[in-house]
């Protein structure tokens, strides 16, 4: 951090991507407003909102940045619009729904500064059961799964291990380098596992992540998808296809074959009863046809993403077997 006439010169970029929900904005904002931290910048993408997020932000907010996007691209490619403008070392991915305890980002910040880690994630309690884990960071099962380390466990019974495999987009801090080692997120993953995809790309560079205890923030809880668990379904289903397809290594997954297939098993299944509960059995099969074709479209990108993968790949498949958990 430098200084020049007495003004701190930020360091970090918080960048929110956001889609309607000023309410949840706004709380987000306040307690960025009141970090210890204090050599920071916002920066806000409004990704096509039908609230006018600009102008309630720039009147209650004038020091933070907005970006508005035309129309509702994604959570991937409002990320990537928004990281195209961060000019400063590190960037700290948070979603609208986060609030933060306001020492949250100076022990983030600490910790990244002082040690060999890239990647570093506070623990994310969820907001109306606050004693309750929503995430320390994530794991990588056997299977390809990515999981939330600590899910629902009570904050007295959590176990975090000095070293994790990645940290959710919803509250992550990076160094930019690592962007522009291994490029942003994946906008063909759209929502969800598109964090795992930079982070597995980013362990398979050569980069490490850890959690902070003692740096905790709180999630509402899926509030932009407003209850539709047949989309996240959906999501989770074609996206681990193609974080396997553009990142795990043959031989991993000529090892773990069983255990991947029942996982694709399981999601199928997870699709149809969800998508069963809220539009009926054909509508239902009807969005299962609709999930493989997308998968087969993007499949040919993901196989070419692997190969651009191979190219600065550092960690041997080894290495990465022992990363993965049972």
């Amino acid at each position: 951090m430098s200084q020049a006439d007495g003004i701190e010169t930020p360091d970090v970029t918080v960048l929110i991507p956001t889609y309607n929900r000023f309410d949840l904005l706004a709380e987000c904002l306040e307690t960025l407003s009141s970090q210890s931290y204090t050599a920071v910048e916002v920066l806000v993408v409004d990704d096509g909102s039908k609230e006018n997020i600009g102008q309630k932000t720039e009147q209650a907010f004038p020091d933070v940045k907005v970006i508005r996007l035309s129309h509702n691209q994604g959570f991937a490619s409002a990320v990537n619009v928004g990281l195209e403008e961060v000019k400063t070392p590190y960037v700290f991915l948070l979603n609208n729904d986060m609030t933060l305890e306001p020492d949250c980002l100076e022990l983030l910040m600490e910790t990244m500064k002082e040690s060999e880690h890239s990647m570093i994630a506070p623990v994310v309690f969820f907001k109306d059961e606050p004693e309750i884990v929503y995430s320390a960071g994530d794991r990588i099962r056997r299977n390809g799964r990515p999981e939330s380390i600590g899910f629902r466990e009570h904050k007295s019974d959590l176990k975090i291990p000095e070293m994790i495999f990645g940290v959710s987009a919803g509250a992550a801090l990076l160094k930019m380098d690592i962007i522009d080692a291994v490029g942003p997120l994946d906008e063909r993953f759209i929502a969800y596992f598109e964090d795992a995809d930079l982070c597995f790309r980013a362990r398979l560079a050569g980069y490490s992540a850890t959690c902070v205890p003692n740096a905790h923030a709180y999630h509402v809880g899926s509030a932009s998808q407003e209850g539709k668990t047949w989309y996240r379904s959906q999501q989770c289903y074609r996206n681990h296809s193609l974080l396997l397809l553009k990142c795990m290594p043959f031989w991993l997954l000529v090892k773990y074959a069983p255990t991947i297939l029942r996982e694709h098993i399981h999601q199928t299944s997870m699709i149809l009863s969800s998508a069963r509960c809220e539009f009926g059995l054909a509508r239902a099969l009807l969005i299962m046809v609709r999930a493989d074709l997308s998968l087969m479209r993007n499949i040919p990108h993901a196989l070419v993403q692997r190969f651009h993968t191979r190219k600065y790949c550092r960690l041997k498949t080894r290495q990465l077997d022992e990363l993965l958990e049972a």
